[in-house]
């Protein structure tokens, strides 16, 4: 687990210096060129560019099965290997900034670096730390995205209610019943938890079922990460008992 989610790691920080110099040298060239058609398609790529990322944020969920690591006593998902809209969205405020910046403007010039740069900075450090990911272990849920890290114990869970899937299955909203147990660091909503799934390779629902089994059966907790138990959930959740 931690190899495969180190792997996507280092991956995704070569994104990130790459997101930073695509939008730095498009935004110089953009800024520095005179009113023109070019200079127009120049300031256009970008927002297209920014708007199909977003449409593919939205887009078909995975459909992959949970992975199961006996050395890490886990059950994971890892991020899928496709381009994430966060990558884009970087080099999209970097690129603002940059054209702002070196571009001969006027009034309120000074407006769109003064809040794009530094919604840049902390996008880029965010994306430098984490990627998205998830581990079912022994002990509960372990949930991580570039912006937010949130762990949640099986006991805080209600076994009754199953996890809510909305937003086209890319949200997974978990059945909390104890919300002083989950521990959440990062930028995100304390009243509801949820686990981001339009970046995980896996099956929302497979996801979700797991979690709600998990929930429902404690004796089972203990065995999580053996092929015997990973073995044993595939059954269960395909109707096996």
């Amino acid at each position: 687990m931690r190899e495969t989610i180190g792997r996507a790691l280092r991956r995704q920080r070569v994104a990130v210096a790459v997101a930073v110099a695509v939008g730095l040298l498009w935004g110089l060239a953009a800024g520095l060129a005179r009113t023109s058609g070019q200079t127009a398609l120049l300031m256009l790529v970008p927002l297209v560019a920014l708007l199909w990322s977003l449409m593919r944020a939205f887009g078909k969920p995975g459909a992959a099965d949970l992975r199961a690591d006996e050395r890490e006593r886990a059950f994971f998902v890892p991020p899928t290997g496709r381009m994430s809209y966060r990558w884009v969205l970087l080099a999209f405020l970097t690129y603002t900034t940059t054209n702002q910046l070196a571009s001969d403007r006027e009034d309120l010039w000074w407006f769109y670096p003064a809040l794009a740069g530094p919604l840049a900075v902390l996008l880029a450090v965010l994306l430098w730390r984490r990627v998205p990911s998830v581990a079912l272990t022994p002990a509960g849920i372990e949930a991580s995205h570039p912006l937010q890290q949130v762990r949640v114990p099986w006991e805080a869970l209600d076994p009754a209610v199953p996890s809510l899937s909305y937003r086209r299955s890319t949200v997974l909203r978990l059945p909390v019943r104890s919300r002083d147990q989950v521990r959440l660091r990062g930028i995100g909503s304390r009243r509801h938890t949820v686990v981001e799934t339009g970046e995980l390779d896996v099956a929302p629902d497979v996801l979700a079922s797991a979690i709600q089994h998990y929930a429902a059966h404690p004796e089972h907790r203990a065995a999580i990460g053996t092929p015997q138990e990973y073995a044993r959930l595939r059954s269960a959740l395909a109707g096996g008992g």
